[in-house]
C-alpha cells in the first residue's frame, strides 16, 4: 500500500514525495528511487496525453470563438512572463531541470508538449532529468536521516 501511495503522489508532485517515502514509510535508497521514478514515468505518460488533448481542444475551439471579434490585447502576468522567459532563455534544458524541482510534472509536461512536443526525445530528457533529481534527492535525504 505504501508503494502505491508513493507512486501516485510522485506522478503529481515529484519533489514532495521523497521525504514521505524516506521518513514516513522508511523506504531504502533503491525502493525510493524505484517507486518515485515509476510514478514520475506514469505522470509523464498520463500528462502528455492530457496535455495533447487540451492543446487540440484549445486550437479547435478558440479560433471559432474569436473569429468575428478583434483579438484582445494579451495580458501578461508575472507567471506568464516567467514561463516565457524560461522557454526563450533556457529552452528544453531549463524545462527538464526545473520540472521535478519547481514546476511539477503536469506543468513541465504541458510546457514540453506545447513547445517541444514535436521532438519525441524531449520526453526521454524529461524522464532522465527526473531520474537524476531522484538520485540527488534520495542521497541528500538519506544522508540527512543518518545525521539525525
Amino acid at each position: 500500500m505504501k508503494e502505491l501511495v508513493v507512486i501516485l503522489s510522485s506522478t503529481w508532485k515529484f519533489a514532495a514525495t521523497f521525504p514521505v517515502a524516506i521518513y514516513l514509510f522508511h523506504m531504502s535508497f533503491f525502493e525510493t528511487i524505484l517507486y518515485t521514478n515509476i510514478g514520475g514515468l506514469v505522470g509523464i505518460i498520463v500528462f502528455t496525453m492530457v496535455s495533447k488533448g487540451i492543446i487540440k481542444l484549445f486550437t479547435f475551439l478558440l479560433p471559432v470563438r474569436f473569429r468575428d471579434r478583434k483579438k484582445p490585447k494579451k495580458v501578461f502576468t508575472k507567471r506568464n512572463r516567467w514561463l516565457v522567459l524560461l522557454k526563450t532563455k533556457y529552452g528544453l534544458p531549463g524545462i527538464v531541470i526545473l520540472t521535478p524541482v519547481i514546476l511539477s510534472i503536469p506543468v513541465g509536461v504541458f510546457l514540453n508538449t506545447k513547445y517541444y512536443g514535436h521532438k519525441k526525445m524531449s520526453y526521454l530528457y524529461l524522464f532522465l532529468g527526473q531520474v537524476v533529481w531522484s538520485i540527488i534527492y534520495t542521497t541528500v535525504l538519506i544522508k540527512a536521516k543518518m545525521v539525525i
